[in-house]
């Protein structure tokens, strides 16, 4: 009969441990990372009575065997402390460490401490893998060193806990490295125009609508000055009109030079004007000109240019040539730039009026003529069996009789500029405008010149040329590189290296018009710490640059189970356990469990179930105190039997 009184006890004694496991979870319900522990029991060994025919035993009441952790995922809520953290399924654990010690928890409520460390409610510091990046300067600055390695911090064997200060700074990293990607634009017609300058080549040149003038080798045009000059048939032709000579008592005394050529005619006084021409005609004959007398007026004829220079008013000045475009200049009266052009217009301007009173210029993409004397100036300008229709139109302005101080524009010559920009970092961390202008100069059969000018601000501006072949692929400036079938220029510009990959000929479909990309970073200071989801610490810094500062490793057990609770929600590892490792896959890389920032997972005790079963324990525990009561009655009553 008193087994009962045992039976009772140790049930009471089992149910008492049970009310205070429910009690420990209810009370818990609001921890953060708490586990529910769920309370097993478990019987006692029996007595047996007898054990034939059949086995009759007696229990020796209960116990509580164990309490085993439910490591169901807990509620995941939001935090604003970027530095909680909440791992993001049921399996894994987060490790602190109290300096001498170091124990797992799924708590992720960490502040920084006085000296910016990462620590729990505990002040227990989480460990993590720290690349030891966040260096102190002389001044007690803190700064991020660039040179340390950041990439695959984990696994590691070493862990230390982190400390991150209030005020960071990221020095800037000057810029080394330029990818420039360039689709120039270089179509028929284009808004990519500028005024043209002196040293663009005639092929290269648009007119004042945007569209391609097309000059080709050998294409030609005749400029006249003074006394009007036609072409037709190959030959430049002058008319000089006569009359007679009135007689005055002087003799009749012509004296000029037609292309460097003297001619003298002298007649006497009071001649006719058919003598006169006669006999200028049998001169420019003698001397190998072809002259022609009709009506009085004399014709002269020649190919390629028709200079006179006279000191009678009978013979005014002309200065006439047939101006050839040729890719490369072999005659005197060739031109292939601008420039060249300006300067035969001025020569032929001399030859026919004094040097002062006359000149040519380039200005806002017009050729302008000033006439700088007291008398008219005469221009024209005539076609010839190879001249470019656009080139005779945009010059066209220029053909009439300048009064005296003014001047004459023709229309505007246009070159094809585009310019794009970016930025660099300098050596002292500051933006600095990288500006380049891109100019095509020539176009030949074989070869397309383009010119850059590279301007970086504070320094003096780098021109390059830049050639490609007849199909537009780069073949100078060198060293020419090729890189998955586009080849492009490495330029140095002042220490810079500038990868120029340029697109020419035609815009190539898909290819960006422009790109720029370079390695500088300007220096920042630090706005914001993150933690991402593979567990890296993060700096945000203001220069738009994230830098990883840390990383939290996710460990695992065989047997979380077997791990031992310490209180607040720490545990220690045990031979039950093992030890704690980390997720890697086959190449050795760290596969960790997803973290959550600014989240903290929450108790995993349901309430409404843990006050169910302490209800239920707590009737266990009655049910296991009525048995002592009724045993003692039972052994009071057996007492009483003796009276």
């Amino acid at each position: 009969m008193t087994t009962s009184f045992y039976n009772g006890i140790a049930g009471m004694m089992s149910f008492q441990n049970g009310i205070d496991t429910w009690g420990d979870n209810i009370a818990n319900v609001n921890t953060p990372g708490f586990k529910e522990s769920i309370p097993e029991f478990s019987t006692i060994f029996s007595q047996t009575l007898k054990t034939a025919p059949i086995t009759s035993d007696i229990g020796l009441g209960s116990t509580l065997f164990s309490t085993a952790k439910d490591m169901s995922l807990g509620s995941i809520v939001d935090s604003d402390n970027p530095f909680d953290i909440a791992i993001a399924n049921d399996e894994g654990w987060l490790k602190v460490s109290n300096g001498t010690q170091e124990f797992y928890t799924r708590n992720g409520s960490f502040t920084r401490d006085a000296n910016g460390y990462l620590v729990n409610d505990e002040g227990y510091y989480l460990m993590v893998a720290n690349p030891e990046n966040i260096k102190e300067d002389d001044n007690g600055n803190f700064y991020v060193d660039r040179t340390v390695d950041t990439q695959n911090l984990l696994p590691t064997d070493t862990l230390k806990s982190i400390s991150l200060p209030a005020h960071l700074t990221l020095p800037a990293i000057p810029t080394s490295n330029i990818d420039v990607q360039v689709n120039l634009n270089d179509d028929d017609k284009i808004d990519t125009t500028a005024p043209a300058t002196g040293d663009i080549d005639f092929s290269a040149l648009y007119d004042k609508e945007g569209e391609r003038m097309n000059v080709q080798n050998n294409q030609s045009i005749v400029i006249n000055f003074g006394n009007p000059v036609t072409y037709s048939e190959g030959m430049l032709k002058t008319v000089y009109c006569f009359e007679d000579d009135p007689t005055d008592g002087e003799d009749v005394n012509i004296n000029f030079t037609i292309n460097d050529t003297p001619i003298s005619v002298t007649l006497p006084d009071g001649s006719t004007k058919e003598e006169i021409v006669n006999a200028l005609k049998d001169a420019l004959n003698e001397a190998d000109f072809n002259a022609q007398t009709e009506d009085g007026n004399l014709t002269i004829y020649t190919t390629d240019k028709l200079i006179i220079k006279s000191d009678s008013s009978l013979i005014p000045n002309t200065a006439a040539a047939k101006l050839i475009y040729k890719y490369e200049k072999e005659n005197e009266y060739d031109f292939s730039t601008i420039g060249d052009f300006e300067s035969l217009l001025q020569n032929l301007a001399n030859e026919a009026y004094e040097e002062d009173t006359a000149t040519v210029m380039l200005e806002n993409g017009k050729i302008v003529l000033n006439n700088n004397s007291e008398k008219n100036i005469d221009i024209s300008i005539e076609p010839t069996e190879n001249s470019n229709d656009k080139l005779i139109y945009t010059l066209s302005a220029l053909s009439h009789s300048i009064p005296p101080l003014e001047k004459s524009e023709s229309f505007e010559f246009l070159e094809n500029s585009q310019t794009y920009g970016g930025y660099i970092i300098d050596e002292n961390g500051e933006r600095k405008n990288f500006e380049a202008t891109y100019v095509k100069q020539s176009v030949q059969p074989d070869k397309i010149v383009w010119k850059t000018t590279i301007k970086i601000e504070g320094q003096d501006p780098v021109e390059k040329t830049l050639v490609f072949d007849g199909q537009g692929e780069l073949i100078s400036p060198e060293p020419v590189i090729e890189e998955n079938g586009q080849k492009y220029a490495q330029l140095d510009i002042n220490g810079i290296t500038v990868n120029l990959k340029i697109t020419n000929y035609e815009k190539i479909p898909d290819v960006p018009v422009y790109t720029f990309i370079q390695n500088g970073e300007p220096k920042g200071d630090l706005t914001a710490y993150q933690i991402d989801e593979g567990g890296r610490i993060l700096g945000i810094f203001s220069n738009s640059t994230d830098v990883i500062l840390g990383q939290i490793p996710v460990f695992h057990f065989q047997n979380d189970q077997g791990l031992a609770s310490i209180g607040s929600s720490m545990f220690t590892e045990t031979v039950n356990s093992g030890k704690g490792f980390l997720y890697t896959d086959n190449n050795g890389n760290y596969i960790g469990s997803k973290i959550l920032s600014n989240k903290l997972e929450q108790s995993n005790v349901q309430l409404s179930q843990a006050m169910t079963e302490l209800i239920i324990t707590q009737k266990a525990f009655s049910a296991a105190a009525k048995t002592v009561t009724t045993s003692d009655e039972m052994i009071q009553k057996a007492i009483n039997l003796k009276r």
